[in-house]
């Protein structure tokens, strides 16, 4: 009979757990950035909470992390002018995907972590 031999199935099968293992290792590479993000919001919060980096690095971090969580910006700046920086920060980002913004936030905070603390 045409297709029905052993070394077909075997092939097929073997394609098939190539192909879950696959999944399985995007999974946990999606895991990990969502750590490495999570750690990197808790150092920013600290360096907002505590005062320890200036306004520009401020906005920037925000933008970054609204492009990562919310994707594009929308609507009309704030008038207020901190707020208004931060939004126009978040706009840079426009068209960014969610994973570039993820890493590139993440690897923002990573950079300033010697100048700034965090673990």
């Amino acid at each position: 009979m045409f297709g029905s031999s052993s070394a077909g199935k075997t092939a097929e099968e073997q394609m098939n757990r190539a192909g879950e293992g696959i999944s399985q290792a995007a999974q946990a590479v999606g895991n990990k950035m969502d750590e490495l993000f999570k750690s990197s919001a808790d150092s920013a919060s600290k360096w907002e909470t505590d005062k320890k980096a200036p306004p520009d690095v401020l906005a920037k971090i925000h933008g970054l992390f609204q492009q990562a969580t919310a994707g594009d910006a929308s609507g009309e700046p704030p008038a207020d002018a901190g707020m208004k920086a931060k939004f126009e920060a978040w706009t840079a980002n426009k068209g960014m995907s969610k994973e570039d913004a993820m890493a590139a936030y993440t690897k923002f905070i990573d950079e300033k972590k010697a100048e700034y603390g965090g673990a």
